[in-house]
């Protein structure tokens, strides 16, 4: 074939892929304005009311969104009758209002898409903040799909700013008369000692030293840590109706919440994710014995990383993915893998509990909280302990292994690295080791006053501190975009099977890096710097030669029951919102349709129209014994009365701030 024929050839098929071309966008022309118009005839229809309500009745048009309204605050007065006109933007949504609309069991209100929903007239007739809730699954984030309606005047708003302030001007004038070694009236010296109450002491005692107890309870943690995974790469893909969210991220993070404040680091007892390793390396599961090596390298910890520093910054970073994490199933049950996987590798390597002291995050975070528990394990009497020189409780004994947390048992006085595995219950011949019930924040001067260089300390709280504020906004309040940030834009749930689907644009990558340098940076660096600015109006105030540094480093264990109560807050409301789901779990772990144990339950709100009121009281608790902690702390650091109080004076206002921007999210 001539070149002159192959170029006509070619010539040719251009020809026909420019008509086709022509053709296509011809046809695009022609039907867009058909679609274009039948989209705008529902809009139109949505804002064209064709009933003609009373003059007293307000129409209210609501656009429902993965995962949002809008608009996302609704301002009515009280008395207004409502008519809310609701259309959805994408897929079915439902419409919840707290303390208004019938309980979703009796009357679940459904809004398919391409259809107008008409709800109303309500009468709002009770003053506060409600939440508008998604009452149908829309996807992964529809637990948190939420809106604000105001009923002016919002008296519980104003009358929980008044009360922050009572409590914390009160707190203040109670500091002011001197109280040494109290808190909030309790004398911190008065300790229980749980073991000789009668009836339950000997009992107790008996559980706690018996050899086959932690194996008693590591093993049904364990079974249930299985099913997280099993259920995180083959169950639902939707997180609400999968046993590995339902249960870990509702059941087990709010138990482990008011475990720190009642049971300190009970959850470590019961912890299964070093338990594999330890049985390899001991090669037992209950017995003791201290003749055959163990099955262990016992390679020596680096002393750098012998800190809370690795599990802090693991914690966060959790956190920068943590929309992801408790909404699809086989991010957490990837998590759990990874965590077994080297819980189980760093106690063969390097036993015992280092992956717990300083690598894992969650017992980093409630080592750090558990120093304002009213529960620990302690010495009856530290001179007993410093008198025996066999020291069975770090070396071992055949009733009990040595401390597994490299602590002394006989003489530590905190509890941030103390596992409660009750060995020292076991081998101290002396029976000079029990448990005590005491006041909260009894360590917290002592801690802060030995605590001048423990940096990894101080930021873990803030990391705590910041995110337990935050989460209550980004989770529970109607700023849409802010969650979006954190989900990348990706708006499906996903187990093992399709893990391609939360890969995200570069939009969503571009939102996830803005939702990050916010997370990290208020934690580490923004509320820190106010931290220290004012701990710096502290040290002039009070006159001290004390270096800021220090000032700074102590104040920060004030944070610690003030860090408990908010994120108490966050428990109580995860579960009073979201109860039905792990109970669910139970009988339906893999989200298939099953009844194993002949109940299910639908999603209804426990009086949910309660949750302003909860939620702010427990963070006004918090900000009290923050304000008594840190006079208790500066009278220890300082000296003196006077010194301690006019340093407590500048560092209350910081709290009481705090308390009236956690009121503003959860009330204003």
């Amino acid at each position: 074939m001539s070149r002159v024929n192959i170029i006509r050839k070619q010539m040719s098929g251009i020809k026909k892929i420019c008509l086709f071309v022509l053709l296509m966008l011809s046809l695009s022309v022609f039907f867009l304005p058909v679609i274009n118009a039948d989209e705008s005839s529902i809009e139109d229809e949505w804002l064209n009311d064709p009933h003609n309500h009373p003059d007293d009745i307000r129409v209210i048009y609501i656009k429902a969104y993965q995962f949002g309204f809008d608009p996302e605050i609704i301002e009515v007065n009280k008395g207004d009758r409502v008519i809310f006109r609701i259309i959805s933007e994408d897929v079915t949504h439902g419409f919840f209002i707290d303390g208004y609309t019938p309980s979703p069991v009796d009357q679940k209100i459904v809004i398919e898409p391409g259809k107008i929903i008409e709800i109303g007239p309500i009468t709002f007739d009770k003053p506060g903040k409600f939440k508008i809730r998604c009452s149908v699954t829309c996807g992964p984030l529809h637990p948190f799909m939420v809106g604000d309606i105001k009923v002016n005047p919002n008296f519980t708003y104003y009358s929980y700013l008044v009360g922050t302030l009572f409590v914390g001007m009160l707190t203040l004038v109670y500091v002011r008369r001197g109280p040494e070694n109290k808190m909030l009236g309790i004398s911190l010296e008065k300790e229980i000692d749980l073991l000789r109450v009668r009836g339950i002491g000997p009992i107790l005692k008996r559980i706690l030293q018996w050899r086959g107890f932690h194996f008693a309870v590591l093993w049904p943690s364990l079974l249930i840590f299985a099913v997280v995974i099993v259920a995180g790469f083959v169950g639902n893909p939707v997180g609400n109706k999968n046993f590995s969210i339902a249960v870990v991220w509702i059941l087990w993070f709010a138990l482990v919440e008011f475990m720190i404040l009642l049971a300190g680091r009970t959850w470590c007892t019961v912890c299964p994710l070093p338990a594999i390793g330890e049985w390899i390396a001991r090669r037992r599961l209950c017995g003791v014995h201290n003749v055959r090596k163990w099955f262990a390298l016992k390679l020596k910890w680096p002393k750098r990383l012998n800190n809370m520093w690795l599990g802090a910054l693991l914690f966060l970073t959790m956190s920068l993915i943590i929309p992801w994490l408790v909404t699809r199933p086989v991010v957490s049950g990837l998590l759990f893998v990874v965590l077994i996987a080297v819980g189980t590798i760093l106690y063969i390597t390097h036993p015992p509990r280092n992956f717990c002291r300083s690598v894992c995050p969650a017992g980093a975070y409630i080592g750090h909280d558990s120093n304002a528990s009213i529960y620990s394990v302690r010495a009856r009497d530290k001179s007993i302990c410093d008198k025996h020189k066999a020291k069975e409780c770090i070396r071992g004994s055949p009733e009990g292994y040595g401390c597994p947390w490299k602590l002394y048992p006989g003489g530590h006085d905190e509890n941030t690295y103390c596992g409660q595995c009750y060995e020292c219950l076991k081998s101290c011949p002396l029976d000079n080791m029990t448990v005590k019930i005491r006041m909260i924040g009894k360590d917290l001067a002592h801690m802060a006053a030995k605590a001048k260089n423990k940096f990894d300390e101080a930021w873990m709280g803030f990391i705590r501190f910041t995110l337990g504020v935050f989460y209550i906004l980004v989770f529970f309040g109607p700023y849409s975009w802010i969650r979006d940030w954190g989900n990348m834009g990706v708006n499906f749930g996903a187990n093992l099977a399709s893990i391609g689907l939360l890969t995200p644009g570069v939009e969503g990558v571009v939102n996830w890096f803005k939702w990050a340098i916010m997370v990290a940076g208020v934690a580490l660096v923004a509320y820190p710097a106010v931290f220290y600015t004012f701990s710096w109006f502290s040290k002039k105030v009070a006159k001290t030669d004390q270096p800021t540094k220090h000032i700074f480093l102590a104040f920060s264990y004030a944070l610690i029951p003030y860090i408990v109560f908010i994120w108490a807050a966050f428990a109580v409301a995860i579960l009073l919102v979201f109860w039905a789901y792990p109970i669910t779990a139970f009988s339906d772990p893999f989200g298939w349709g099953w009844n194993l144990l002949g109940f299910k339950f639908k999603w209804d709100p426990f009086i949910p129209q309660s949750l302003p009121y909860v939620l702010a009281s427990l963070s006004i608790i918090g900000m009290a014994l923050a304000i008594n902690s840190t006079y208790n702390i500066a009278r220890k650091m300082l000296g003196g009365h006077d010194k301690a109080f006019r340093a407590t004076s500048v560092m209350a206002l910081l709290h009481i701030l705090v308390a009236i921007a956690f009121v503003w999210v959860v009330a204003g």
